[in-house]
Order: structure tokens, then sequence, then C-alpha cells
């Protein structure tokens, strides 16, 4: 497969790894709560160094190793089986020196549910093997099996995360796509080699094996522990709060080492066939390529990181926001006696359009109207076509009917032709004459008024 196709297929793995978590971020927040959430990534960090120490540098030697043996089957089963028993006892270490922190460790004792998931999630991430698939170049392979399991993580999230207590369900679903994706690996890796036992050297490999490993904890140890070491010294909240600041500086640099990832393995297969002058040809391209993206995305953040730390932290303050409006107003109108279906559509739905009614407002102040129409329009669309398809999808329901109008269901009687009426008188005076005009305004507010009230009254 051409470095092309290669590129296409890493960078579609990149953006699947914070597309998908993006999309269940909004709901896990509010239903575990940003304590919980800063329990899961606190152990999931501590887990996720102690992978790193299992798995030493086979990140690189793997790969560099897999690549140049490549070309021959016997060869390339004899150096994965020799690489895999090396990382086994270097994870049977690292399952040792966790087992032994549970018990001994005063800060991790509360958390031994969740640790025993992580040891579970270490033994799988032995067999996830990407290190191999990333040797031959099958990126399409492992893109395809990324974004099918994480497509089911979605969804089970949604289906089982239902209170702030599932949080624990949270982080075993998380550790499950590690679990699933191993599987699919030791099912599909059986077409490249032959599992014998016979051959096994590693001397060939220990001592880079360590000296790459000793290099990844040493570049890991002021990133990954950040979080790790804020458990210890200060509390939960605040790892959720670093955690999230984080994820923009990740999405980044993420970018910036997906070509040289798929670089990786092809320079390795060069170099071990002794073809120097496509060895350099292509170190030469790589950074190219790196300059690239590097500087103009370096201008970008100096000229414009200021603003988006700011676009970031509104978006976030907007969000919280709402979140409360939503979990105390729901709770004042359940003390109240008033239905579901009545916070549903007036608490809930104020508070999740929230960012959307302070957006428009503000764009239209500063004189900024296709951001405000941008904003309501993406944002329905957003609501009908991505909320309502996937919630639908997911777990079907019926139209509620816990109030009657002179016997018939008023949610279908009134709620959905009040929606298609207020589309209508907004949609179409603006077709026909190319703007909005303030009776429209006025028009629409007396109707939500109206709706409120008839809502809480009816």
């Amino acid at each position: 497969m051409s470095l092309k196709s290669n590129f296409i297929y890493s960078s579609i793995l990149t953006v699947s790894k914070y597309v998908f978590p993006l999309i269940v971020y909004p709901y896990v927040s509010r239903t575990l709560g940003l304590s919980n959430i800063g329990i899961v990534n606190f152990i999931d960090n501590l887990i996720n160094y102690f992978a790193l120490i299992s798995m030493m540098g086979i990140a690189t030697v793997g790969v560099r190793e897999i690549a140049a043996a490549r070309s021959d089957k016997r060869q390339l089963s004899q150096t994965f089986i020799s690489l895999l028993t090396l990382t086994a006892i270097t994870t049977v270490i690292a399952i040792i020196a966790l087992w032994i922190a549970m018990y001994t460790v005063s800060d991790l004792i509360p958390y031994q549910d969740l640790l025993y998931v992580g040891i579970i999630k270490l033994i799988f991430n032995l067999f996830l093997m990407e290190w191999f698939f990333m040797g031959i170049e099958d990126f399409r392979y492992i893109t395809n099996r990324s974004i099918f399991v994480k497509c089911l993580y979605v969804i089970c999230i949604f289906l089982f995360v239902r209170t702030a207590s599932d949080y624990k369900l949270y982080y075993l679903i998380s550790a499950t796509t590690v679990i699933a994706n191993a599987l699919f690996n030791l099912v599909y890796i059986r077409k490249f080699i032959n599992w014998s036992f016979h051959s096994i050297n590693i001397r060939p490999y220990y001592q880079a094996f360590l000296i790459m490993g000793v290099y990844v904890l040493l570049t890991n140890f002021y990133t990954m522990l950040n979080p790790v070491w804020l458990g210890f010294v200060t509390n939960t909240d605040e790892v959720g709060y670093f955690t999230t600041a984080t994820k923009l500086h990740n999405i980044i640099m993420a970018f910036l080492l997906s070509f040289t990832n798929i670089l990786f393995p092809r320079v390795s297969n060069l170099l071990a066939e002794g073809n120097k002058e496509e060895f350099w040809q292509k170190i030469n391209t790589a950074f190219d390529a790196i300059f690239l993206f590097a500087f103009p995305t370096i201008c970008f953040m100096l000229v414009a990181g200021p603003d988006l730390l700011l676009l970031v932290v509104g978006a976030a303050a907007i969000a919280v926001g709402a979140n409360f409006l939503v979990e105390h107003g729901t709770v004042i109108a359940a003390a109240l006696g008033v239905p579901d279906s009545v916070i549903g559509l007036t608490m809930v739905a104020l508070g999740t359009s929230l960012p959307e009614l302070i957006t428009a407002i503000t764009s239209l102040i500063k004189g900024h109207s296709s951001l405000s129409v941008g904003n309501i329009i993406g944002a329905n669309l957003f609501n009908i076509v991505l909320v309502s398809g996937m919630a639908i999808t997911i777990h079907p329901f019926t139209i509620p009917a816990e109030k009657l109008l002179r016997g018939h269901n008023a949610s279908l009687v009134v709620d959905m032709p009040v929606m298609w009426i207020v589309c209508i008188l907004l949609c179409l005076p603006s077709m026909i004459k190319g703007k909005v005009s303030r009776w429209q305004g006025i028009t629409l507010l007396v109707i939500y008024t109206a709706f409120t009230v008839f809502q809480f009254l009816g």
C-alpha cells in the first residue's frame, strides 16, 4: 500500500481517537460528574504508565524489526514470537509491581476494583500487537478494526452508563475496547505468522528494547504522570480539569506524529534491504512534511493561541453552566410534581440550548449575523439529525403520553404541531424576503411563552 493511502488511514485513525471520546464526553461528564471522571482518569493514567513499563520499547523496536523481516514469513514468525515473549516478561513484571502498589499505597486502596480492571487491561494490552501490524504496514486493518470497536464503545456507553455510580462500569467499557481489539488481532494475525515457540531468541532485541523503553518512560514521565501526581497531591476534580484542558495539545501532536508513524516501517524495510538511496529520499520527504505542518501550526498558535484558549474556555463555561441549569432545574421541577415530558420540553431544553442562545445573541451584538444564523441552523440540524438518529438507533421509544388533550396524546396534537408552526413562521417569510423581521422574533417569543405556560398548567 502506498504512503499516501497509509497516511489517509492513519489520519482517519488519529481523528477517530478524539472524535469518539468527544461524542460521549458531554453525556459522560453530565452523567458521572467531574469527580467520578477524575477518578477514572486518575486510575487510567496510572494503568497507562504501567502499560508503558510493560511495553517498554516495543513500539519502536517491534515496528523496526517486523518491517525488516516481513519479506520472509519464517523470519517474520521467529521475530514476532521472540518480541512477544520479551514483552510478556516485562508485562508480568509490571502487573506484579501494580499488584503490590494496590495493597501498599494508601491512596490506591479505595480504587482496587478499578485497578483490577486495569490489570485485565494490561494483560490484553500484551496481545494488542499494534507494532506488528504497523511493521507490515497494514494501516487499513488497524483503522477499520479500531473504528468498529469504537462504534461499539459509544453504543455501550449510551446504553449502560446511566447514573453517577456507573463510573466503574464506564471504566470497564473503556478497558473492554482494548480487550476487543486484542481478540480481533489474535484471530487476524494467524494470516501472517506461524505460532511456534521452538526458535525463541530474545538476545538480539533486549538491549534496544530496554534502551528505547527507558527513553519512552522518560519522555512520557512529565505528561502521563501529571494526572496521577495531581490525584495524589490534590483531588480528582483537579484531575478532571487538567485532562480536559490538555486534549487540544494532544490532537495537534497526534496529527504531527501520524506521518512519522506511517513512514517508520517503510524506511526500516528499505534500510534492511540496503536501499539507501530511497531511504534518504523518504527521510527528506518526512522532514519536508513535518516542517510544512509544524511551522504554520506554530505561527497560527502564536497569533490565535490566546483567542483559541478563550474559545475553548468559553465553550466549557457555557457547557458547565448549562449542565448546572439542567441538573438543578430538573430537581426543582420534579419536587414540584412536574411530569418528565414537561421537564424535557422546558428545563432540559432551555439548559441544552443555552449555549446556542448565548452564542447567537453575542454574535448579533458584535455584528456577526452570519455566525448567528449558522449557529441556529447547525444546532437544529445536529439535534434533529445526529442526536435523534443516534438516540432512536440505540433505543427506539414511543411518543410520551403523560398528558392528554380531549383524549388525545398532547405530544402529537400540540407539541409537534407547534414545532412545525414555528419552523414555518421563521423560515417561510425569511425565504421570501431574504431577512428576518422583528415581528417574527416577537411572535416566536409569545408562542414560546404561551407554550411554556400551557406545559405547566396543562
